[in-house]
């Protein structure tokens, strides 16, 4: 399901990204490809207008690109396999949940702004889209890891670090803070906020990370956990290294 997402939201982005250089190769299509093409292409009036085109383009490019490289079922995991002395961990994130109805409802109207005479506001809605679309976790947490363990260490982004000079194993999430409404006897609970704050808490299922602490640095394991994986893996982790979390 990931893949066909990722094609649709691929070919879209590609329609909105070059959509001029498109309509040039229109008629070395065949006929039955470009007749539909021609009218699915959007037309490019103002620099606004093509601006704006290339901006949703990007956002859908990229959301594509993410999603066709997440795993199957979306769900965070780790393999482990002899590597010489070491043991070889590959840990691959969770997919980062979206609110469909919330976003469908923006890219529908980032569509229909873009070339409907108010471009300017299609950038409102893609911006908004973007935020939904795009894994707000940041670049870690969207990207499988590796990393070597050991009883004498444990080897990161190239680097060993000695299980002698670890002073802390940790598990961390940002998005788990405590974030209060106030409720206003004449408005009740603003829809946006309410919004915000359970696409939060949704996210912060998700967005748990395993850092080690060497030499007053904080440094990266993994990331984009459930609290599962991360506690399982911090576990492996201490156990190997003869570490606290």
């Amino acid at each position: 399901m990931n893949r066909i997402i990722a094609i649709i939201a691929g070919s879209l982005g590609l329609l909105y990204l070059l959509p001029s250089v498109l309509r040039d190769l229109l008629p070395y299509l065949p006929a039955f490809l470009g007749a539909p093409l021609f009218h699915i292409l959007p037309r490019v009036g103002s620099l606004l207008q093509g601006v704006a085109s290339m901006a949703l383009g990007v956002v859908l490019l990229l959301f594509a690109w993410h999603r066709w490289r997440t795993n199957a079922d979306g769900k965070a995991s780790y393999a482990k396999e002899p590597d010489g002395e070491l043991t070889r961990f590959v840990v691959i994130p969770a997919l980062a949940p979206i609110s469909w109805p919330v976003t469908l409802f923006a890219l529908v109207f980032a569509f229909g702004t873009v070339y409907g005479g108010i471009a300017i506001l299609s950038f409102f809605f893609t911006a908004a889209a973007a935020l939904l679309l795009l894994d707000q976790r940041g670049k870690a947490a969207s990207l499988s890891r590796s990393f070597r363990l050991g009883n004498e260490g444990i080897e990161i982004d190239g680097h060993m670090l000695r299980s002698e000079d670890i002073h802390h194993l940790a598990i961390r999430n940002k998005f788990a803070g405590d974030v209060e409404i106030v409720y206003d006897a004449n408005r009740g609970i603003p829809a946006g906020e309410a919004l915000g704050l359970a696409a939060r808490r949704k996210l912060a299922t998700v967005a748990y990370r395993v850092e080690v602490e060497s030499g007053g640095k904080a440094r990266l394991v993994a990331a984009g956990l459930d609290d599962i994986t991360a506690r399982a893996l911090a576990t492996e982790i201490g156990r190997a290294l003869d570490l606290r979390t």
